[in-house]
């Protein structure tokens, strides 16, 4: 009986386990992806990426420094529903003029796309020099 019942439950964490990547192959092809992006996922390898780290879209993520915003392309719409992309991006304060575009560069791609990236949340990773 207990061998039946760890079946089930394995069974139960494969069938979790495909719908989740399931939805991670649909964000990959999804329209919000840019085509530049698209193409460097051949040396990027985001499907695998993520599920080596075991990606769920129940869980809460940090991106640390998302520059031009490749995997929040990916990690936004897969987290939205259920989970949570937090994007550490450079401080919109920063002494650095770099630091300063970069920042605004990455919140108008989101500010331009509220349907897929309203549910980013914020923050600031700049370690010192």
């Amino acid at each position: 009986m207990k061998q039946l019942i760890l079946a089930i439950a394995i069974a139960a964490g494969f069938s979790n386990a495909a719908v989740a990547n399931d939805a991670l192959k649909a964000v990959l092809v999804g329209a919000q992806r840019s085509p530049a992006n698209v193409a460097r996922d051949a040396a990027r390898h985001p499907y695998e990426t993520l599920s080596f780290f075991g990606i769920h879209p129940k869980m809460t993520v940090v991106e640390l420094a998302p520059g031009g915003g490749w995997y929040t392309e990916i990690l936004a719409p897969y987290l939205r529903k259920d989970g949570k992309l937090i994007a550490a991006a450079n401080d919109p304060a920063s002494a650095s003029a770099y630091s300063r575009k970069s920042f605004a560069n990455f919140k108008q791609k989101l500010d331009a796309s509220p349907s897929i990236y309203d549910q980013v949340a914020l923050g600031v990773f700049e370690p010192p020099a």
